[in-house]
């Protein structure tokens, strides 16, 4: 009902200029890029989500595609070939009524996303990727083997994606971190700790008795040394099942944004979550700890964060934090060439690179 409610309003408000770009609901998530955006061009938010088209006061404009990924999901789950082309061909008559310039997705591994950029070629509309997260040189790269364009954080990843798609026709540009970083306020230290949590378990169940036994471990030994200790749990995290497992803990309020909990806590702690890099580069103490068997990159090494390899070594590294007044002695900045603060901002750099495309 209200894809057909967004398909009506379309008829009246979709300009019909040379300026208009096709903006992946996700993007919502980067306010500088969608600021500069809707200042040089005409954005058109596509997906399934319409939270830009209401959290700007109606004024965005959303394409919701619903019936494409319809078609497109049961032609999959049914292996109906009919269905299958039924959404191709649908997609490329919305996508020749908008005639954008430039198609620009979070992410391309997905079929509906794979699915645009399949008839983006075929209308020879180019299409871009914004580095989503943090990807491991240990690993494979799974997103952004489909577009033309690839904007990633810094040289590391650039460099990292030349290594790994070697037979990939798709450019690479430096856009640096996408989200705009605050100036940090007047500086209070008190030692609160936040270990930010990941959906490990989902990779083998041996992993949840190694985080139940981390974060009781760590909880206990903050509380004996006039440490704040409060877990901050990924969306993918069965919430329900960590506090019944671990019912002494404190948890983050479940709809807490993360940059809520980097600006209430003042060292945190991870594995190698993406949110330890950001806590990183907005001036916080942060920490790796590498408990887990999987492998993983060293965030020391790489120049973002310390880095340790037991939670003895750590609460070592946490009692010398204990006896400071001013936590940002131990600070140091991620380094630039693994990922680059934009300048002057991630949205006036975006338009450049993009005008060069």
């Amino acid at each position: 009902m209200i894809s057909k409610i967004f398909y009506k309003l379309s008829k009246f408000t979709i300009p019909d200029k040379k300026n208009n770009i096709l903006v992946h609901d996700y993007l919502w998530k980067y306010p500088s890029i969608v600021t500069q955006l809707q200042s040089n061009y005409n954005p058109i938010f596509f997906g399934l989500n319409i939270k830009p088209f209401l959290l700007s006061s109606h004024k965005n404009l959303h394409y919701p595609l619903y019936d494409v990924y319809n078609g497109l999901y049961a032609g999959i789950i049914n292996s109906n070939h009919y269905l299958l082309e039924d959404s191709l061909l649908s997609l490329e008559t919305k996508l020749k009524k908008i005639d954008p310039q430039l198609i620009i997705l979070d992410f391309d591994h997905f079929p509906e996303t794979r699915l645009m950029t399949m008839v983006a070629k075929k209308l020879k509309i180019p299409t871009i990727e914004i580095q989503h997260g943090v990807y491991s040189g240990k690993g494979k790269l799974v997103s952004g083997n489909s577009v033309d364009y690839v904007f990633v954080w810094g040289e590391y990843f650039k460099k990292l994606y030349l290594k790994n798609n070697k037979n990939q026709k798709q450019e690479r540009r430096i856009l640096g971190y996408p989200y705009s970083i605050p100036n940090p306020e007047n500086f209070h230290y008190n030692k609160k700790v936040a270990y930010l949590g990941q959906a490990l378990e989902l990779y083998g169940d041996s992993f949840l008795k190694t985080k139940k036994d981390m974060i009781q471990e760590l909880d206990s030994w903050c509380t004996d040394n006039g440490f704040e200790f409060i877990y901050k749990p990924h969306r993918m995290e069965d919430l329900d099942l960590l506090k019944k497992e671990c019912p002494q803990i404190k948890f983050s309020p479940k709809n807490e944004q993360l940059e809520d909990t980097i600006r209430d806590n003042d060292i945190f702690i991870s594995f190698n979550s993406t949110a330890l890099i950001e806590s990183a580069l907005n001036s916080k103490m942060s920490v790796q700890l590498i408990n887990y068997d999987i492998p993983t990159d060293d965030f020391e090494k790489l120049g973002i964060c310390r880095s340790f390899t037991s939670l003895k070594a750590l609460k070592e590294f946490l009692k010398e934090l204990k006896t400071l007044d001013d936590v940002k002695r131990y600070y140091s900045p991620v380094d630039p060439h693994y990922i680059e603060i934009p300048s002057p901002s991630p949205g006036e750099k975006f338009i450049d690179l993009i005008k060069e495309i």
